[in-house]
């Protein structure tokens, strides 16, 4: 009787620990692109033709899968996650239908846990291509997205801090958006 009340015991220990262990165990990395990319369209104008699209769904596949060589536990940032490292995206694209040509960049910025900036990188590219019906100008969006987040990868290096932090200090993913850009005046 007593060894089987030891054994239960020493499970029940086990199970709570493991749950624990589960609770506090989060990625130490997460990508944040604006949720203003998933919900307001960006416009290519063409003499010819205007073509309207979303950016965040677009670059959020091709960031994700760019990213994750580099940093395996890397996921996207959902409302009031933590990690040690935040990485925001900012996705910008041109076309410049004279020369037929998209014109594409995206901004990266380290973030550490506690909202500090580690770094910002820009990678930038162009692919020839017209702006014609949906399918197409689609995939050269998505190439010239490819090619940009392939020239900022060459770039990007995350340092890891010695000094994580505690999980109280740390900042929520979903505040990184709402810090603000440096903006420069000229007047």
């Amino acid at each position: 009787m007593k060894n089987y009340l030891k054994t239960k015991a020493c499970i029940i220990t086990m199970v709570f620990a493991s749950i624990s262990s589960m609770a506090v165990a989060s990625p130490n990395s997460l990508l944040y692109i604006s949720p203003n990319d998933y919900s307001h369209s960006v416009r290519l104008l063409h003499p010819y033709y205007d073509y309207w699209f979303e950016q965040g769904p677009l670059v959020e596949p091709i960031a994700l899968d760019a990213l994750k060589e580099k940093l395996p536990d890397i996921s996207m940032c959902k409302a009031n996650e933590t990690a040690d490292t935040i990485i925001r995206i900012k996705p910008s694209l041109f076309y410049n239908p004279q020369m037929r040509v998209f014109h594409g960049r995206l901004i990266a910025t380290v973030f550490s846990g506690g909202g500090n900036v580690l770094g910002t990188y820009v990678g930038e590219a162009q692919q020839q291509g017209f702006l014609s019906v949906n399918h197409a100008t689609q995939l050269h969006i998505q190439k010239v997205y490819a090619k940009a987040m392939q020239n900022l990868m060459t770039k990007f290096g995350i340092k890891p801090s010695e000094n994580s932090g505690k999980a109280e200090n740390k900042l929520p993913c979903g505040l990184v958006g709402a810090q603000e850009e440096a903006k420069i005046n000229f007047y």
